[in-house]
């Protein structure tokens, strides 16, 4: 019995040594690698080809006859196997809008849509509201779990009344839902093998305070009254040294295929999700806080995107967009977005834009239509 093992053994040893680390497999590997390498050289040329012919192209104004041609964009072909006739229009985008937010998302050259967006309506009593846009990598389950489960939390917070009361438990209360909702995501991952993950950037006001919670690479940047660009938030790039030094002190490891990546495998490096890797804690979910007194910085509008937008606009480029187009019915978004697609974006790209300015135009109105109220039902007091 013995013999026999040792034999297997030896087979399998003299079998790796002869075909697996052999020169022609070595030579495959390298030559699979180059070829790879060229794709994504590829790859890079589409884009930067897309960049340079599309820079200066003046997009039609949504709603204008030009504008017809983002059709093919945003739908697909009709279904030609339904029995009715009428056939399915298949929708590659989501789009929403309030009296002060607008979002568009488009699947563009994505074979899957994987990005998600939602809000919270402003509440004008406690003057509060919450947006975020979340960028699914992998697959779609982690993206649509966060999205629906974090709001369902900050809701039922909400109804508790934590914010209202202490507003420093702003960072406290987003962090433990954050927290809680990534746990429970890891183990139904765990339990489904799905290997799916999503960044996220969240936008919270209460009052003058805005707190903006960053977890990756999609991104959140300020128009101030005056016209001047601020960031909100810094991408979690695995390339950044202080990520870098987290990975490495858990015992991981960045490289560099195309993209700087945690383990060869993710390029950014903090998400929901990707359970493999926030087992070994190469990978977190803590938020990085921003916060801004809105009383310095006036915001006209805010944009918070995915990176399908950032990959092909800069923050000025994107800030300066928006300005000439704040008027249009999305304010600015949807154009944005199909304006991304256009300089050669890959990926899926989510654009919303928060009007600040006409946020505060009905605060104040609110504001003077509570106050008169409140003088009213005095004075009636007093009367009777």
């Amino acid at each position: 019995m013995a013999y026999t093992v040792s034999r297997i053994l030896a087979t399998g040893i003299y079998f790796i040594r002869d075909w697996v680390f052999c020169s022609e497999s070595i030579a495959i590997l390298v030559a699979a690698l180059f070829f790879l390498n060229i794709l994504r050289l590829l790859r890079s040329l589409l884009v930067t080809f897309c960049q340079w012919k599309y820079k200066n192209t003046e997009v039609p104004r949504l709603g204008s006859p030009d504008s017809t041609v983002y059709k093919d964009i945003l739908f697909g072909r009709r279904d030609s196997r339904d029995n009715d006739g009428k056939g399915i229009i298949r929708t590659y985008c989501h789009e929403a809008r309030t009296y002060d937010m607008a979002a568009f998302s488009i699947q563009g050259r994505r074979k899957t849509m994987e990005d998600r967006f939602n809000s919270i309506t402003h509440d004008y009593e406690h003057n509060l509201s919450v947006y975020a846009v979340f960028d699914g990598h992998g697959g779609e389950f982690a993206a649509e779990y966060i999205e629906d489960q974090l709001f369902r939390s900050l809701r039922k917070e909400f109804t508790q009344g934590n914010f209202y009361t202490d507003p420093d438990m702003v960072q406290q209360v987003l962090t433990s839902v954050i927290r809680t909702v990534d746990a429970q995501l890891v183990c139904l991952s765990r339990d489904r093998l799905d290997l799916s993950g999503s960044t996220s950037i969240i936008v919270f006001q209460l009052e003058n305070v805005l707190t903006v919670a960053n977890i990756g690479d999609s991104r959140a940047v300020m128009c101030t009254v005056e016209g001047k660009m601020v960031p909100l938030s810094t991408d979690h790039k695995p390339s950044d040294p202080k990520e870098q030094q987290r990975i490495v002190e858990a015992g991981g490891f960045v490289t560099f295929n195309g993209v700087w990546r945690v383990a060869g495998v993710l390029a950014t490096s903090r998400a929901f999700g990707d359970y493999p890797l926030k087992q070994r804690k190469f990978v977190t979910v803590e938020p990085e806080f921003s916060i801004y007194d809105l009383r310095e910085f006036k915001p006209h509008f805010v944009i918070l995107a995915t990176d399908g937008l950032w990959d092909v606009f800069s923050n000025e480029e994107a800030v300066q967009f928006i300005s000439e187009r704040l008027d249009e019915p999305h304010f600015g978004a949807k154009s944005l977005a199909l304006q991304a697609y256009y300089r050669g974006s890959l990926d899926n790209i989510t654009v919303m834009v928060i009007n600040f300015k006409k946020k505060r135009a009905l605060q104040k109105k609110y504001n003077r239509q509570k106050a008169n109220g409140a003088s009213q039902k005095l004075t009636d007091n007093k009367n009777s």
